[in-house]
């Protein structure tokens, strides 16, 4: 039972991880489009569509 709770405990460490990753991703892409930079060129350094690009920046999703 103790893996269990380890391999659990891990999981829940990475997820709060990927999550925060995420939002500095989010705050950056709002950033760099604040700052006048091609929704193309975001969507090409990010490795996302520009759709996604847009919904970050709309907050959606």
């Amino acid at each position: 039972m103790e893996i269990l709770t380890e391999a659990v405990d891990a999981l829940r460490q990475a997820e709060q991880a990927v999550a925060e990753a995420t939002r500095r991703r989010d705050d950056a892409v709002r950033q760099a489009i604040g700052d006048g930079v091609p929704v193309t060129a975001i969507a090409d350094r990010a490795g996302l569509s520009k759709a996604r690009v847009y919904q970050i920046r709309d907050h959606r999703r």
